[in-house]
């Protein structure tokens, strides 16, 4: 469980270090570690998704 959502995360590391994480965990409301135990719904993708694009501004 989790997988997907868990990869959100260090996509977001990549991007912009542990302070795109917390933004994520910020705009998501799941945090990392929440995030492993969550499951990769469509709904929780979606929000993933739309957080993404919001990172992709911010840490350019």
């Amino acid at each position: 469980m989790g997988q997907k959502l868990l990869n959100y995360y260090e996509t977001a590391k990549a991007k912009g270090s542990i302070k795109a994480q917390m933004r994520l965990a910020m705009i998501t409301a799941i945090s990392s570690a929440k995030a492993a135990s969550e499951p990769d719904s469509p709904e929780n993708i979606q929000k993933f998704e739309a957080a993404m694009v919001e990172l992709a501004k911010e840490f350019k």
